[in-house]
């Protein structure tokens, strides 16, 4: 199975560099304006190819349906995306993934529900909400290097800062930066383990490489009976299924420039080898995650035209696995029991002028989709 990888790392690595020399130029350059909707909301961007403008544009057209009638029975998969943007285009699998995922009846109330308290925010309506987020924990698990680059965000610095100022109940989960992905995961198991018997209503919070390990604390290290006072985990850019840039950079060409820039943290390659996209696709689809824990996925995703020269090229190392945020493809930041919240033009880091309001309302989904639950349950246990 290596030897299956490592050649699969190298067509890869090729494909990329043909993308890199030939394809950059279409990605500074717009091509198609479209001004339409998507998500039910109003979007004027520049797309890559004259499909991509008409699935915002004009759902109805032949060329539309005939698309999305040609993977129906298909799953909303990274091989699925990565064929329809060897066909087509990325904005066109980028527009199929963010379409096809509202297309759930569980993923449209999710958007709508994170869309309307924007606007409740934006009109200070939403005082009573906020009011009742106070009876929740919130609780962040940092990403990678939030102590070293706090440009990133990862910290969730601004997002305490923001909570603190409602008095909303919060804290930071204190990872190691450049740790292992068991090894932080046992981190946060320990530390929720005290929580769980302190407060009644938590929610977590991860971001991208904290997702994974968030993943393997709810779906394997933590007992179900344990779990009980998680209400919703809400994973933002979330490495779930680990990063084929983690796999670049173990690559022999890059070795050894991953181990001098680890070695001055004090840290070895297994931070790396445990992000490794190759093992983690597969383990992850083995964990199984409590019922009543309500799982939002945050996506990022950018479109061809407008890539941040921050991710362009990791971005475009990805590309023949579709669209991606620059750190993961879209369709593995998601699982089947978790709901999709989706930000078409964002990426990764998700640098937005509006992103504590944005912030505000994905805590609040979170929460409503918690208080939900927790009457469903009710009503269960009185039938």
């Amino acid at each position: 199975m290596k030897k299956k990888y490592t050649v699969f790392l190298k067509i890869l690595s090729v494909i990329s560099l043909i993308i890199l020399f030939f394809c950059a130029a279409e990605l500074t350059e717009p091509s198609w304006f479209a001004k339409g909707y998507i998500l039910n909301k109003p979007l004027e961007t520049t797309v890559d190819c004259e499909l991509a403008k008409l699935m915002i544009v004009d759902t109805q057209h032949l060329s539309v349906k005939l698309l999305f009638e040609k993977y129906k029975n298909k799953p909303l998969s990274t091989q699925t995306l990565a064929e329809i943007y060897f066909e087509h285009s990325a904005d066109v699998a980028t527009f199929y993934f963010v379409q096809r995922a509202y297309q759930l009846p569980e993923n449209r109330k999710t958007q709508d529900l994170y869309h309307f308290y924007i606007e409740q925010l934006q009109q200070h309506k939403s005082t009573d909400a906020l009011k009742q987020l106070k009876e929740y924990y919130i609780v962040f698990i940092p990403g990678l290097g939030y102590k070293d680059f706090p440009g990133t965000g990862a910290h969730f610095k601004r997002q305490r800062k923001l909570l603190n100022a409602y008095g909303i109940p919060n804290e930071l989960i204190k990872t190691k930066q450049w740790g292992v992905i068991e090894d932080n995961a046992d981190i946060i198991v320990k530390r929720l383990q005290t929580l769980c018997q302190k407060h009644d209503n938590i929610i977590l919070v991860s971001s991208s490489k904290s997702g994974l390990e968030t993943a393997i604390v709810l779906g394997e290290k933590l007992k179900p009976e344990e779990t009980t006072h998680i209400k919703a985990w809400i994973s933002v850019a979330g490495i779930l299924r680990g990063s084929p840039v983690a796999d670049y950079f173990l690559t022999p060409s890059k070795n050894f420039i991953s181990k001098t820039f680890l070695f001055t943290k004090g840290k070895t390659l297994d931070m790396l080898e445990s992000m490794s996209y190759r093992d983690r696709r597969k383990s992850f689809d083995e964990l199984v995650f409590p019922q009543h824990i309500q799982i939002i996925h945050y996506v990022g995703a950018p479109l061809a035209t407008k890539i941040r020269p921050k991710i362009k090229n990791r971005y475009l190392y990805m590309l023949p696995l579709g669209p991606n945020d620059g750190f993961t493809p879209l369709a593995d930041q998601i699982c089947n029991q978790g709901r999709v919240v989706s930000e078409v033009g964002l990426d990764h880091f998700f640098n937005d002028p509006d992103i504590d309001i944005k912030a505000l309302a994905l805590a609040l989904t979170g929460m409503k989709l918690a208080e939900e639950n927790n009457h469903t349950d009710a009503r269960l246990s009185k039938d």
